[in-house]
């Protein structure tokens, strides 16, 4: 059985953390450049607030990734 989904569309500032991880997790330089220029675009819909809560957040995902990686 899968897991209900939901039809609501992810707010501007889910998409930034989104795009921030992919920017930061990115393999090749052509990939980073893409996935700033994502953010970079995605930023302008939000707030001073909610782009620095989905730099905040795309930390943390890191954390949680790296830590895992690590064992810790």
């Amino acid at each position: 059985m899968s897991a209900p989904q939901s039809d609501a569309l992810p707010t501007p500032a889910a998409m930034l953390t989104e795009a921030l991880v992919l920017a930061l997790t990115a393999p090749t330089d052509e990939d980073v450049d893409r996935a700033v220029a994502l953010a970079e675009n995605i930023a302008r819909a939000c707030s001073e607030f909610e782009i620095f809560a989905a730099k905040r957040d795309a930390l943390r995902r890191l954390n949680m990734i790296g830590g895992a990686a690590n064992g810790n």
